[in-house]
Parts: C-alpha cells; structure tokens; sequence
C-alpha cells in the first residue's frame, strides 16, 4: 500500500517579505499568547490543501495541476492590510491580505482546483480568497487588544513576492507545529501577467 502524505499546493514567499510579516504577526502574538501562531517560516500563500493523498495519486493529480498551469504567466503580489476572519466578535484566523495580483492569484488557484476535481477532489465551498494565515484561535472569543492591533495594522505594506512557481507540499504534523516541505515545482512561463 502507497504511503499517504498530507500535502498542499503553494506559493512562497521572499525572506525580506516573510520578515515584514514576522514583525506584523509579533504584533498580533503580544496581543493574544492563546492563538496557535504560524511560524514565520512557514508562511506561504495556499492554492489548494489536498489532505492525505497516496504517494502514486499524488504523482498523478501534481502531473494534472502542472498540464493546468502551462502557459501561466508569472506576476506579483503585494502584500497589505492584517484581517481576520470571519469578524472581530469571534475571530478564528488572523490573515495578512493580498493587493495587487489578488486576481491572477484566484485565477491560478481556479486551475489548480479544476485538476484537482479532475482526480476527485471535492471542490472548495467558499469563494478563493487570496490571504497568508498568520495564526488560528483555539477558542474564538472578542479580543479588544488583538481587534486594536488588526485596526491598526489594516492597511500596512507588508511586501512583494513575484509568483513564478507553484510548489506541491508535504506537511508533517508536530506537537510543535507542521514541518513543510516541498516535494515538486512548477515554473511559470517568465513574463508579468496582465
């Protein structure tokens, strides 16, 4: 029987844009310790969680999701604004937000869904929102020192990455967190969309 890895499809992020995050989410973290914080290496921007899938299904569906994705081009995004969903009153996920190249982000990720459910993946419910989760709330709960920060941080700058690759990722989960790491990638075609 094929081992089974609990994998995602992803976008990276430049260090110099993961350290302005840091700074960001060290603002959040002083305002609520009870959150379960993403550590900063590990940030990324998720097209697609995949779950538990067989290593040779694996193989297949990353085989559909690059035939998908050829001809993409590739852009960037911009980072701005902190966020949370689904309101202030009972927070579950803190976010940074995504600016320019938001819609060439859901495009590329609308791809990666359609192979997806190409090989039996049940389709996401919600609209694609494009965000990096900075950390969830084991109990969602007010929180007015984290809603000033959030307030505060709404429309801050927090940097670039240029979106030239999509990775498949493995994720091992820890007591101290999920370990990522990237198992194949996909290069864009060269040359800013739009």
């Amino acid at each position: 029987m094929s081992e089974a890895l609990r994998s995602f499809i992803a976008v990276k992020l430049p260090p110099e844009t993961v350290e302005r995050l840091r700074q960001a989410q060290a603002r959040l973290r002083a305002a609520d310790t009870t959150w379960k914080w993403v550590e900063p290496g590990c940030f990324h921007l998720t097209l697609k969680f995949l779950g538990a899938v067989p290593r040779v299904g694996l193989e297949a569906v990353w085989g559909s999701v690059c035939e998908a994705l050829a001809g993409t081009r590739s852009f960037t995004v911009s980072l701005r604004g902190l966020g949370v969903f689904p309101n202030a009153r009972a927070p579950r996920v803190a976010w940074a937000g995504i600016d320019r190249g938001a819609a060439e982000l859901a495009g590329m990720a609308a791809k990666v869904e359609e192979a997806c459910a190409a090989h039996g993946f049940e389709r996401e419910r919600r609209a694609f929102t494009a965000h990096l989760t900075l950390g969830r709330a084991r109990e969602p709960k007010p929180n007015p020192a984290l809603a000033a920060v959030i307030e505060e941080l709404s429309a801050v700058e927090l940097g670039e990455a240029k979106v030239d690759r999509a990775l498949l990722m493995k994720s091992t989960l820890t007591p101290k967190g999920a370990i990522y790491q990237m198992l194949e990638e996909k290069l864009l075609e060269s040359g800013e969309a739009g």
